[in-house]
């Protein structure tokens, strides 16, 4: 049995980091805290009370041991055991850190959306280094979380539902991760990971499904709740079948669904083989999404088209499995937004893994270098 390291560098200070670095501190691990200076407010604030803070309903606010820093090269040079835990648009600046400072024999885990390990693999390759390390990502938070305040977060467990993979694959920095969070269970592939984006699954069509609703008036709109209808609850559908087509093509055994995942995770109580009806029996039914003319600018379109559907077509692509509805998704989030995801967006070729073909992309990604 894997034990908890002694020592944990987190690189981010949202709330997956701050929720990590709670979680390790709360064990009785160091932990150190690091961002850019663009994000001093939240590394401040953990220098200032020595703490991180977690407020809950049923205790008030918590605060347990922290360290922070606003040199994130100097914080991973000094550790041995890295939580990396940004959104996917922020893989490629801490990747190209990461390659330049890692000595060897460190654990780096990214802790969100998938892909992250793909692009430390890539920085790597783009700096001419290529250094030993254990690398490992997950498929999503295993927390709802949220900042407060800088250095104040709310945050709840997940039941169960996040895997952990790694390149090469089965390494030491899987094993950790399971370590540190209990609900975390080991999976075959980081293509796994990238295709158990449930963000990417269930964000994108209630917003462009309801798009007058979600842009013509201000306040909050239930995304799941009302947007959730039989139609949109038959887009996400579409978008995980397609999803569990490539991931069978990829010989995976785990072929879980998303419906099957929202009660896995805690969110629904039961799986009721009705997509339409599971949604509406979920927490996610009183979940709210904020409205007006900048709604679009949310990450739920500006991460999860580019940095998750994007890449999930290509892989479909790679292994000849059609993807119409994801293909749909980006088409219509391009238009909406004016912006060309296909162009713009993360896909293999970002990785330079384009046209090596489905074995390719195992060998590739169980090896961990291409």
């Amino acid at each position: 049995m894997t034990t908890l390291p002694s020592a944990v560098t987190v690189l981010g200070s949202g709330a997956g980091a701050l929720a990590s670095a709670m979680e390790l501190s709360l064990a009785g691990v160091t932990v150190t805290v690091a961002d850019f200076e663009q994000f001093r407010s939240n590394v401040d604030a953990i220098t200032e009370r020595g703490a991180i803070r977690l407020r809950s309903p049923w205790h008030g606010v918590t605060e347990s041991p922290a360290r922070a820093s606003l040199d994130p090269a100097a914080a991973v040079r000094e550790a041995e055991v890295i939580v990396v835990s940004v959104p996917a648009f922020g893989h490629d600046t801490f990747a190209d850190l990461l390659a330049a400072h890692l000595s060897g024999g460190e654990q780096v885990i990214f802790a969100g959306e998938g892909g992250g390990s793909l692009a430390l693999v890539a920085a790597m390759r783009r700096a001419g280094r290529r250094v030993e390390v254990d690398i490992a990502e997950l498929n999503s938070l295993p927390y709802g979380a949220r900042v407060r305040a800088p250095g104040l977060i709310t945050a709840s467990r997940k039941a169960g539902g996040t895997i952990a993979a790694g390149m090469p694959a089965g390494n030491r920095a899987v094993q950790t991760a399971c370590a540190i969070w209990a609900s975390v269970q080991a999976g075959e592939s980081v293509l796994e990971t990238v295709l158990l984006n449930f963000n990417a699954i269930d964000h994108v069509p209630p917003i462009l499904g309801n798009l007058g609703a979600i842009e013509g008036r201000p306040g909050k709109f239930l995304l799941w709740g009302e947007g959730a209808s039989p139609a949109v609850a038959r887009f996400i559908a579409a978008i995980d079948a397609e999803l569990v087509a490539i991931r069978r093509a990829l010989g995976f055994a785990n072929l879980k669904g998303y419906e099957e995942y929202l009660v896995e995770q805690g969110f629904a109580p039961e799986n009721h083989h009705d997509l339409h009806a599971t949604l509406a029996s979920s927490a996610f039914a009183d979940s709210t999404f904020g409205t007006g003319p900048h709604a679009l600018e949310s990450r739920y379109i500006t991460e999860d088209v580019p940095y998750a559907l994007c890449l999930m077509a290509s892989i479909g692509r790679e292994v000849d499995v059609p993807t119409p509805t994801i293909d749909a998704m980006i088409h219509l989030a391009g238009v909406a937004t004016g912006t060309d995801y296909r162009r713009e967006g993360r896909t293999l070729a970002s990785f330079g893994l384009d046209g090596v073909g489905r074995d390719g992309l195992l060998a590739a990604t169980a090896s961990g270098w291409w």
